[in-house]
């Protein structure tokens, strides 16, 4: 197989996992846990602090989380955003996918 078709199907399986992640997480062996999605909007670049640590990563992040209980806080970016508290405890179940997203009027949640 060339280099070419290798990334190539490197990049479908990536893009395929991303939209199907409870498919993957089904698979993954003695993974137990889930994804959490976290995002802001209208623009990305905040930060994200998980159960109140930094985790080096801005908005748009997805994270593959053991089950449990989390607290999410998204501060600045180039909206100058500050969502967290209880709007950003989440429960993670094992194939779970939550989706928090960040706006100038706080958590949304899908």
């Amino acid at each position: 197989m060339s280099a070419s078709l290798m990334q190539r199907a490197i990049e479908l399986f990536l893009c395929w996992t991303f939209m199907n992640p409870s498919a993957v997480l089904s698979q993954a062996p003695g993974f137990n846990g889930g994804r959490l999605v976290i995002q802001s909007a209208p623009h990305t670049g905040a930060n994200i602090f998980i159960n109140q640590k930094p985790t080096s990563r801005q908005t748009n992040s997805a994270f593959m989380v053991g089950q449990g209980t989390y607290w999410v806080a998204v501060t600045g970016g180039p909206d100058n955003l500050n969502c967290g508290g209880d709007a950003g405890k989440v429960q993670i179940t094992s194939g779970s996918v939550v989706t928090l997203t960040c706006t100038a009027s706080g958590f949304t949640r899908q």
